[in-house]
C-alpha cells in the first residue's frame, strides 16, 4: 500500500511538473542524496525482494513515461543524437539482465534498475531537457554544490557528536557500520560514497560566478573528505586544487599567492585531529593493498571463465567468498566482469571514458563550465578504486549526471563555436559578393 502512495505520489508530481522537468531531476539528486539506499524503505514500505529499488528510481520512471507522453521528440531526438552510446548501453542492460535471469543464485535485479539502468534513463532525461534549453548544466551544478555542502556539514555533526544521526537502525544490517567507527558518511551508503560526492563536485567549484564562495566550500569539502578517511579523495581533492588554480585565469602572482595560502590552510588541517584517521591509514591499510591485489591476482588467473558471460549481478561478491577474500574485489569492472563478462563490462566503462575523451577533445576549456571536464574525468577513474558501482549507493546516479553535464555542456561549445564561424563568415561572404559585384564583366 505504501509503495502504491509513493509511485503515485511520483506519478502526481511528473503530471504537474512535466514542464518544469528541470525541478523534477534536482528532487532525484535530492533523494539519493539525502535517502540512503538502507533507508529508502521508510518512503516506499518495501525492505526485500525485487520492488525494494530505491525510492529515487519510481520517480525517474515517472519522469520517463511522463516525458514520453507529454514530449516524446526530445526523447528521440537525444537518442537519434547518440545512438551508438544508447545502443550500447542497452546491450550492456540486456546481457547484464539476461546473467542474472538465468543465475541459479537469482537476484540481482534490484542494484541492476538501481545502478546500471535508471541511471541510463536519467542520462538520457537530462539529454532530452538540456535540448529545450540552455542553463541545465549551470543549475545541475547549483544543485549538487548545495547538496554536497549539505552532506559535509552532515558530517561534520556526525565527526562531532560521534552519532550517525540518521538511518541508525538501516546502518546497523550493514556489516561494515560500527557505532564507535570515526569513519563517517553523512546521509550517503558508505563514507567511500561520500568522498566520491565531494569528489565529483570539488572540480566544479572553479565555475561559481560568487568566488567568496570558493574557499568556504572547498575547505568544507576538505574536512569531509578527511572525516570520510579515504586515501584516494584526499589526492583527488589535492589535484582538483591544484589544476583549477593553475588553469585559472589569473596573474601569476595571483595563483602563487593563492597556493601558499591553501598550502598554509592544509598544514593547518593536517595538525588537526581530523586528519589521525588517515594518517592511521596511510601507515597501516590493515590490510587493504594486500587483500586488494589477491582479488585480482584471483581473477586474473580466471578471467577467461568471465569473457563474454557472467554469473548474475551479485556473483563477484559470492566468488570472492568461495575464493576465501576477505573483501570483495573492489573495483567494478572486475566485479561486473563476475556479473556478466569481461566484453560488456569494458563496454560499459570504456563508452564513460568516450563520454569524457570526446567532450575534452571538441570543447575542453571552451566549454564555458570550468573544472567540469576535470569532474567528468573524476567520475571515471575514481568508481574504480572501490565497489562504488557494484554497490547500492548514490555511485551511479552521481557518475551519470556529471557525464550528463560533460556531454550537454560539450554540445552547447560545439554550438556556439558553429554560431561564432558563421557569423564570421557572413561579413566576408558579403565582401566577396561585392567584390564579385563590382569586378563583374559589363555587357558586350
Amino acid at each position: 500500500m505504501q509503495l502504491a502512495l509513493w509511485i503515485g505520489l511520483c506519478l502526481a508530481a511528473s503530471v504537474l511538473l512535466r514542464t518544469r522537468v528541470r525541478v523534477l531531476l534536482a528532487a532525484v539528486l535530492g533523494l539519493w542524496i539525502l535517502v540512503p539506499a538502507v533507508g529508502s524503505s521508510l518512503l516506499t514500505g518495501v525492505t526485500s525482494g525485487p520492488l525494494s529499488v530505491h525510492a529515487a528510481t519510481w520517480l525517474v520512471l515517472c519522469i520517463l513515461v511522463i516525458r514520453m507522453l507529454h514530449d516524446p521528440w526530445s526523447v528521440h531526438e537525444a537518442l537519434a543524437r547518440h545512438f551508438f552510446l544508447f545502443l550500447t548501453l542497452g546491450l550492456v542492460m540486456v546481457a547484464a539482465f539476461l546473467a542474472s535471469a538465468t543465475s541459479s543464485a537469482g537476484g540481482g535485479m534490484v542494484l541492476l534498475a538501481d545502478q546500471i539502468v535508471v541511471p541510463g534513463l536519467f542520462f538520457l532525461i537530462v539529454l532530452s531537457d538540456a535540448a529545450r534549453g540552455e542553463g541545465l548544466v549551470a543549475l545541475l551544478r547549483t544543485v549538487l554544490l548545495t547538496l554536497v555542502a549539505l552532506a559535509c556539514v552532515v558530517a561534520v555533526t556526525q565527526w562531532l557528536t560521534k552519532s550517525v544521526l540518521f538511518y541508525e537502525s538501516g546502518y546497523s544490517t550493514q556489516y561494515w557500520f560500527d557505532r564507535d567507527q570515526e569513519r563517517w558518511m553523512a546521509t550517503l551508503d558508505q563514507p567511500l560514497a561520500l568522498s566520491l560526492f565531494i569528489c565529483l563536485t570539488a572540480p566544479l567549484l572553479a565555475g561559481l560566478k560568487r568566488r567568496w564562495l570558493q574557499l568556504p566550500l572547498l575547505a568544507l569539502m576538505a574536512v569531509g573528505i578527511l572525516i570520510t578517511q579515504s586515501r584516494v579523495g584526499l589526492v583527488a581533492l589535492a589535484v582538483t586544487v591544484v589544476a583549477t588554480v593553475l588553469f585559472a585565469r589569473w596573474r601569476t602572482r595571483v595563483k602563487a599567492a593563492l597556493l601558499l595560502v591553501l598550502a598554509g590552510a592544509a598544514g593547518g588541517l593536517m595538525a588537526s585531529p581530523l586528519v589521525a584517521g588517515v594518517a592511521a591509514r596511510v601507515a597501516d591499510d590493515t590490510g587493504s593493498a594486500q587483500a586488494r591485489g589477491l582479488a585480482f591476482d584471483y581473477f586474473l588467473g580466471r578471467w577467461g571463465d568471465y569473457a563474454v558471460a557472467g554469473q548474475g549481478i551479485g556473483a563477484s561478491y559470492r566468488l570472492a567468498v568461495q575464493a576465501g577474500l576477505e573483501t570483495s574485489f573492489e573495483n567494478p569492472t572486475v566485479m561486473y566482469s563476475v556479473d556478466f563478462g569481461l566484453l560488456f563490462a569494458l563496454l560499459y566503462f570504456g563508452s564513460m571514458a568516450a563520454l569524457v575523451l570526446g567532450a575534452a577533445l571538441t570543447a575542453g576549456p571552451r566549454s564555458g563550465y570550468p573544472g567540469l571536464v576535470l569532474a567528468g574525468a573524476m567520475a571515471v577513474v575514481i568508481p574504480q578504486t572501490y565497489s562504488s558501482l557494484a554497490t547500492r549507493s548514490a555511485a551511479g546516479i552521481l557518475v551519470w549526471t556529471v557525464l550528463a553535464m560533460v556531454v550537454v555542456a560539450a554540445g552547447e561549445a560545439r554550438t556556439r563555436a558553429g554560431q561564432e564561424r558563421a557569423a564570421a563568415a557572413g561579413p566576408a561572404a558579403a565582401a566577396a559578393r561585392r567584390r564579385g559585384t563590382l569586378t563583374a564583366p559589363g555587357p558586350g
